[in-house]
């Protein structure tokens, strides 16, 4: 009899090791096809040189957010490879590095300079997907 209840107890262990596996792979694949959001993609955005640059000379700032999802992005791949765009080289858009099926957050910070008018913006660009910034530049300069 004592056999037979530690035959079932020893079952029992089994299956709820077996169970909570099961579950916790469930849930570390469900988590894959997470997307960063907004907040986030500002987050990182922040650790570019760039933007780190621009809030230690600015005195104010705005920060614009688009997303791109990834028919967004094949769309301005094919757009760009018209012959409008024939002698522009391919590197020149950023949407050429952002990997295929991928979508991506496009953060622009505006910067005010703080010993005269005007200022200048940033935009960089963070894989949706991964949370990796994938390009980045000064953009505009406005007086």
């Amino acid at each position: 009899m004592q056999v037979a209840v530690n035959m079932n107890l020893e079952k029992m262990i089994v299956l709820l090791v077996v169970g909570t596996l099961i579950v916790t792979s469930v849930n570390s694949l469900s988590t894959l096809g997470n997307e960063i959001t907004r907040e986030e993609a500002i987050e990182i955005s922040k650790n570019s040189e760039l933007v780190k640059d621009g809030l230690a000379i600015s005195h104010s700032f705005t920060i614009e957010t688009d997303y791109y999802d990834s028919l967004r992005l094949e769309q301005l791949r094919e757009w760009h490879s018209g012959e409008i765009f024939e002698n522009v080289p391919r590197d020149a858009f950023w949407e050429e590095k952002v990997p295929e099926g991928h979508s991506v957050w496009e953060v622009i910070w505006w910067f005010g300079y703080k010993a005269r008018p005007g200022g200048y913006n940033v935009i960089i660009i963070v894989d949706a997907e991964t949370g990796v910034i994938i390009y980045e530049t000064i953009g505009i300069v406005h007086f």
